[in-house]
């Protein structure tokens, strides 16, 4: 039998979504005679907040060193023994990442391959530095090969100079499956007791799910939500998530009875929080939440930020979920929801638009596009 290649994954932390994806491209690459490595540390002190990383049994946990620079977090980790004989390294775009710089000057001078997995540049410009946006626009014409989130993240690359024929768009992606499962098994009992739990009353819900940080717009999508019950009387919102900014929600849930928080929830456990609601609000930044809404039926409310993580591609207007134009207006939010409450027929065609949305994306196609991409970088000159 020929010697298997090997290949390299180096991460500063595993949040919990990506821990199926992994499991799925292990078996993947196993059974083509490809060994994954799967290297990992910890986050810093404030994505800590959100209590959403996880361990991999068969993963090589390491301590990562964190480095400040006034509000800035760096991170060096101490993996070079580690990644001695991996036939290709892949790495995530990140400038706070340091031993990215001395990996990709390794690959510069052909010491070994090097591949960067990322959304291309910061979609969050304004808390972005400008010399690392420069900086990481520099490197990413200097590795072996790329691994772009969204044919968006693909573009992007290309505009560096970067050769085409050497990106893999891999549609970034959570296991859909499993929450569509879990989601056709539950009972109504299932709902009306998780109901009951959070003093839940009424079936006009709305939720919010994911990271709590300032790029979410808590406040506004707090204040949308009194002006949403002004106008649907029985209104109510659940929130699910952990972050920097929860005591925003933990307050106003202490004050009114219609705000329920619940906390931090993952994986299948989710479902019901979301399935108990008709319509997901996010006014600020979207990510894979997207996928959330589109496996499960419910659809997302959002404005039209300029700093979406590229997972917004997913989302298409008026199809499978409604984006406001102007992001500072809270009443034109509300107005937008308070009117798919009382349309139900509306709400039923963006349902729709999810199931028929949902297939184009999932945890195996993300990992055979992954796969694709790597036995590529490995026969590539």
């Amino acid at each position: 039998m020929n010697t298997p290649k090997r290949v390299a994954f180096l991460l500063k932390a595993i949040p919990h979504y990506r821990k199926p994806f992994y499991e799925r491209l292990r078996e993947e690459l196993t059974s083509l005679n490809v060994v994954l490595d799967v290297i990992y540390g910890q986050v810093g002190s404030e994505a800590a907040q959100k209590r959403d990383t996880v361990d991999l049994s068969w993963g090589i946990r390491i301590h990562n060193r964190v480095l400040r620079l006034g509000s800035r977090e760096f991170f060096w980790q101490p993996t070079l023994n580690l990644l001695r004989g991996a036939d290709l390294v892949v790495i995530m775009q990140e400038a706070k990442l340091l031993l990215n710089y001395l990996l990709v000057l390794q690959n510069m001078l052909g010491i070994r391959r090097v591949a960067f997995w990322g959304h291309g540049r910061s979609f969050q410009e304004h808390s972005a530095s400008r010399f690392g946006e420069w900086l990481k626009r520099m490197l990413s014409r200097r590795v072996h090969w790329w691994f772009a989130y969204t044919e968006r993240s693909k573009d992007i690359i290309r505009s560096t100079g970067f050769p085409a024929d050497r990106i893999t768009v891999v549609n970034n992606s959570i296991d859909l499956h499993s929450l569509i499962q879990r989601s056709q098994a539950l009972t109504p009992e299932t709902c009306t007791l998780l109901a009951e739990r959070i003093g839940l009353e009424s079936s006009n819900v709305g939720v919010f799910i994911g990271g709590m940080y300032p790029e979410k717009r808590l406040e506004f999508l707090i204040a949308a939500c009194h002006r949403i019950r002004a106008a649907v009387p029985d209104f109510e919102m659940i929130f699910v998530g952990a972050g920097s900014q929860e005591h925003f929600v933990q307050q106003a849930a202490a004050q009114f009875p219609w705000i329920h928080y619940v906390g931090p929830v993952f994986d299948d456990e989710r479902v019901p929080y979301i399935k108990c609601a008709k319509v997901m609000l996010n006014p600020g930044l979207v990510g894979l939440s997207v996928l959330d809404a589109l496996a499960l039926e419910v659809p997302m409310v959002t404005t039209a930020i300029p700093f979406h993580s590229p997972e917004i591609d997913y989302l298409q207007d008026g199809v499978n979920g409604l984006i406001v134009e102007d992001p500072g207006d809270i009443q034109a939010f509300a107005n937008v929801v308070g009117e798919l409450l009382h349309n139900p027929p509306a709400l039923a065609r963006l349902c729709e638009g999810c199931r028929d949305s949902r297939s184009q994306y999932s945890i195996e196609n993300m990992a055979e596009n992954f796969t694709t991409g790597l036995l590529a970088a490995l026969d590539a000159a």
